[in-house]
C-alpha cells in the first residue's frame, strides 16, 4: 500500500506454473508472449493460493465477470474440472442480463455468437500485430524467409474483417492469407510489415445461408443481420441500475436534487466558467424538475418519459455516477482554471476573425470498372459492362485494384484524365512494372486456383461470392497515437476545403492503433516515395523529376500531362497548407510519396506540432517544403499551375482560419494530459503546442492582409537553404536521394 508500481503484465491468456529448478523454494511463475513474472511464496498452501488466483483471472474474461476457475471450481465443489469445461464452452455460457434458464450469468445464444466475434476478432489483430514484433527480434537477413511461415500459421477467424474501415464501409470477410508475398522492411528498431488477405463479399448472410447475397452491405449492415441485432431477448434489465434502493435512499436523492451545492463556483466570471458537471445548473435544475418521479415511474410503467429522446434511465446513470465531480475538487479545478490564461475558445468571441464551423465529410472517388477476359481464356472478348452484379445487385468498390466474379477479373480505375498508356509507363518507374490491379488480380487468381485444388466442395459457393485482395501495414515497436491524431487533423481540413469548394486534393489514410506499441496502416497502393522514384531504374538521369513527367505523361500540352500536372499541383497545395498548419516537419523524400497519377502524398507524422529532429538547431527553418523539383514540374515561378498553386494555397490557407474554432478546440482537448511526443517535456509541454498553432493561423492579421501573408509564406519556401540542407544531411546519413 503506498508504494509505486514498477513492472505489470495483462494476465489474461497467461500461463501459471511452478517454476523448474528454482533458486528458493515455492518459487512460480505468469508468463504469455511479451513478459514472465517469477515469484516465490512463504509455503505450499500460499503458492496454491497464488496461483489459483492467477489461473482464474487468466481464463476469465472481463465480458463474462464472476467467472469461476477449474481451479477454484474443484475447490468449491461445484463440479469437476471436465464438467465446468464443458459448460465453459457451451453457447450459452456468459454473462449478466442473458437469456432464461441455468445461472444468471448465461449468454443468449445470440449474445455468445457477439462475444465470441469480438474476442475473434481483438485476437486476430493482436496475431498479426504479434509477428512483427517476433521478427524484430531475428537479424534482418533471416526476416524475410521467417515471415511467410508465421503469417502463414495465423489464425483467421470465421468471421473476421480487417478493421482498417469504417462502419458504413463494405464488408469484406477474411478468408485466406497470401502468406507468400508478405513484404519485410528492415530497420534498426522495428520490423514493419505488410500483409495480404483474401477477402469475400456477398455471401450469404446468417446461420440458415438463405439471408440476402448482397455485396454492398457495409459493415454495420452485415454485423446487425449476421448477429441479429437488436437482440430478441428482454430489454427490461436496465432496471438493475435502481436495485436494492429504499424509500430512504430515493428521500435521500430527491433533497440532493433540490438542493444546491455551496462549494460550487458560480458562472458569473467567465474565467470560472467550468462547474462540477458537465451540464449547468440550470439545465440540471430543469431536467431534475422534470423527472422527479424518475425512480417511481419507472418502477411501475417501465417506460421512459415521452417527451424526451433516448434512454433516461442511461441519463440519469451517466449524470449521477459518472460525469459529476465531487464539490471540493470541483473547486480546486475551477480555482486552478482562474489563474491559468484563458483558452482561444473562450476567447474568440473577441476575435475580429469569422469563425465557422465544418462537419467532417467524405471524399468521392470516381472510378470506373473495366472487365478484363475470363480467367484461363486469353482469346475471350471484353465483358459487357451491365453483368458486374451479383443477384440483381451492381457491385461498387472504394477500394481500388481488382476482384474475382466467378470467373471474371474485374479492375476498378479511377476516372481523372490520365490514359491508359501513361499509367503503363507510369507503374514501370513506381510499382516496379506491375499495377495495384494487375497484383491484386494475379493473387485472386492463385488463390483461386489453391482453394478449387484444396477444396472442391465449396467451388460451387466461391462462384457465387466476390473475391478481393485486402492489404494493409503491421507494426510493433511504434506508437502509432499522435500519428493518428494528425491523420484526424489532415482529415478535418480535407472537409473544411471541401465544403469552402477549393479543389485542393489530400488523402487521408487509415491508421489504427492497437495499442501503445502496435498498430495497422492502410497501404498507398500505386505509389512510391520520391527516394524510389530518383532511385528507379527508368528515372531519367537528367532533367529531375519534370523530365519524369514528360517522359512518362507525354509533352507539356497533351492531356494526360496537363491532368497529371493539375493532380501534383492541387496535393501539393493541400499537403504545403497542413505542413504549414500542422508543424509537420522530418520531410524528407523518404517521407513524401508519389503515385502513377501525379498525386504527392505526405506519411510518417512523428513530428508535427513544431516538434522536429534536432530542436532547436533543426535545418527545416521553412514553413513547408517547396523544392526546385516541385517548382519545374509546376513550370517555374511563371507557369499557369504554379499560379494555381499560389491561388489554391491563399483560399485554402483563409478557409483554415475562418474554421479555426474547431481545429483549435480538437488540439486543444488531445492536448489535455497528453502523452504524444510533440505535446511533452520541457520543449513541447505547458500547450506550446497549441500556442505555436494559434500563431500559424494568423489571428490577429486583418483579412485584407492575409492574402499578401500566404503569398510571403509561399516565397520563404521556394528552394529554402535549409530544406536543401536536410536532404543533403539525409542522403549522407540515411542514403535517401536528394
Amino acid at each position: 500500500i503506498g508504494g509505486r508500481l514498477v513492472r505489470a503484465m495483462p494476465l489474461e491468456g497467461a500461463v501459471v506454473s511452478i517454476t523448474k529448478k528454482g533458486k528458493y523454494p515455492f518459487m512460480f511463475e505468469a508468463r504469455n508472449h511479451h513478459f514472465q513474472f517469477v515469484m516465490r511464496a512463504k509455503n505450499a498452501n500460499e503458492m496454491e493460493l497464488w496461483m489459483k488466483l492467477l489461473r482464474g483471472e487468466s481464463e476469465a474474461n472481463a465480458l463474462i465477470p464472476h467467472i469461476i476457475s477449474d481451479d477454484a471450481a474443484a475447490a468449491t465443489g461445484n463440479g469437476n474440472v471436465e464438467e465446468k469445461k464443458e459448460e465453459k464452452n457451451s453457447p450459452t455460457n456468459g454473462s449478466v442480463g442473458g437469456g432464461g434458464g441455468g445461472s444468471p450469468n448465461k449468454l443468449s445464444s445470440s449474445q455468445q455468437a457477439r462475444y465470441d466475434f469480438f474476442k475473434n476478432e481483438r485476437d486476430f489483430v493482436a496475431s498479426v500485430c504479434d509477428v512483427a514484433e517476433v521478427l524484430r527480434f531475428h537479424e534482418p537477413k533471416e526476416r524475410k524467409a521467417l515471415a511467410p511461415g508465421l503469417v502463414a500459421a495465423v489464425t483467421l477467424p470465421p468471421c473476421g474483417y480487417v478493421p482498417l474501415c469504417k462502419s458504413t464501409d463494405v464488408w469484406r470477410r477474411v478468408d485466406g492469407v497470401m502468406s507468400k508475398d508478405t513484404r519485410v522492411f528492415n530497420t534498426n528498431e522495428r520490423c514493419p510489415m505488410i500483409y495480404y488477405f483474401v477477402a469475400k463479399r456477398g455471401e450469404k448472410i446468417g446461420s440458415t445461408g438463405l439471408g440476402p447475397k448482397n455485396p454492398n452491405l457495409d459493415v454495420a449492415e452485415y454485423l446487425h443481420m449476421q448477429f441479429q441485432v437488436p437482440d430478441t431477448d428482454p430489454v427490461g434489465k436496465l432496471d438493475a441500475i435502481t436495485e436494492g434502493m429504499g424509500a430512504e435512499d430515493e428521500e435521500e436523492e430527491k433533497e440532493e436534487e433540490v438542493g444546491e451545492d455551496d462549494d460550487t463556483l458560480g458562472l458569473e466570471d467567465p474565467t470560472d466558467s467550468r462547474s462540477g458537471t458537465v451540464w449547468s445548473e440550470d439545465t440540471m435544475g430543469a431536467r431534475k424538475s422534470k423527472g422527479a418521479s424518475f425512480l417511481s415511474s419507472m418502477s411501475t410503467k417501465g417506460m421512459s418519459t415521452p417527451t424526451r429522446k433516448g434512454n433516461d434511465q442511461l441519463r440519469k446513470f451517466m449524470e449521477d455516477t459518472v460525469v459529476k465531480l465531487p464539490s471540493k475538487l470541483s473547486m480546486q479545478i475551477n480555482r486552478f482554471e482562474s489563474r491559468k490564461k484563458l483558452s482561444y475558445l473562450d476567447r474568440n468571441a473577441a476575435s475580429s476573425t469569422r469563425i465557422t464551423t465544418t462537419p467532417i465529410i467524405e471524399k468521392t472517388v470516381i472510378e470506373l470498372p473495366i472487365i478484363e477476359n475470363p480467367i484461363g481464356d486469353d482469346d475471350a472478348s471484353d465483358m459487357d459492362m451491365d453483368c458486374l452484379s451479383l443477384d440483381g445487385q451492381s457491385v461498387v468498390s472504394r477500394e481500388g485494384g481488382s476482384i474475382i466474379m466467378g470467373d471474371q477479373v474485374v479492375a476498378f480505375e479511377q476516372a481523372d484524365g490520365v490514359d491508359k498508356a501513361s499509367l503503363n509507363r507510369a507503374k514501370h518507374v513506381v510499382c516496379g512494372g506491375e499495377s495495384w490491379a494487375e497484383k491484386s488480380a494475379r493473387m485472386l487468381k492463385t488463390a483461386k486456383a489453391e482453394s478449387a485444388k484444396n477444396d472442391k466442395t465449396n467451388v460451387e459457393e466461391d462462384d457465387t461470392c466476390i473475391h478481393e485482395i485486402v492489404t494493409f501495414m503491421a507494426k510493433s515497436n511504434d506508437d502509432l497515437r499522435q500519428e493518428v491524431f494528425v491523420m484526424q487533423m489532415i482529415h478535418y481540413f480535407e472537409s473544411v476545403f471541401a465544403k469552402s469548394n477549393i479543389p485542393i486534393w489530400l488523402k487521408t489514410y487509415r491508421i489504427l492503433s492497437t495499442s501503445k506499441t502496435t498498430g495497422l496502416i492502410e497501404v498507398l497502393t500505386d505509389a512510391t516515395s520520391i527516394h524510389g522514384l530518383k532511385t528507379a531504374d527508368k528515372y531519367p538521369e537528367t532533367g529531375g523529376m519534370r523530365a519524369y513527367f514528360e517522359q512518362v505523361y507525354g509533352p507539356p500540352t497533351s492531356k494526360s500531362f496537363l491532368a497529371a500536372q493539375r493532380n501534383f499541383t492541387r496535393s501539393l497545395a493541400g499537403y504545403s497548407l497542413v505542413s504549414y498548419l500542422l508543424g509537420l516537419k522530418d520531410r524528407h523524400n523518404g517521407n513524401i510519396m508519389i503515385d502513377t497519377r501525379g498525386h504527392v502524398i505526405h506519411i510518417d507524422f512523428g513530428f508535427a506540432f513544431g516538434m522536429a529532429p534536432g530542436h532547436e538547431w533543426s535545418m527545416e527553418r521553412a514553413p513547408f517544403k517547396l523544392t526546385k523539383d516541385y517548382m519545374d514540374v509546376m513550370g517555374g515561378p511563371t507557369g499557369e499551375s504554379f499560379k494555381e498553386f499560389q491561388k489554391l494555397f491563399v483560399e485554402g490557407f483563409k478557409a483554415a482560419r475562418s474554421n479555426s474554432l474547431t481545429a483549435l478546440g480538437l488540439v486543444e482537448i488531445m492536448m489535455y494530459k497528453s502523452n504524444y511526443p510533440c505535446f511533452t517535456g520541457t520543449r513541447y509541454g505547458g500547450g506550446v503546442g497549441l500556442k505555436r498553432f494559434e500563431k500559424r493561423l494568423m489571428l490577429d492579421v486583418p483579412d485584407v492582409k492575409v492574402g499578401k501573408k500566404a503569398k510571403q509564406l509561399i516565397n520563404s519556401s521556394m528552394d529554402n537553404t535549409g530544406t536543401k540542407l536536410y536532404d543533403v544531411f539525409q542522403y549522407h546519413s540515411n542514403g535517401l536521394a536528394v
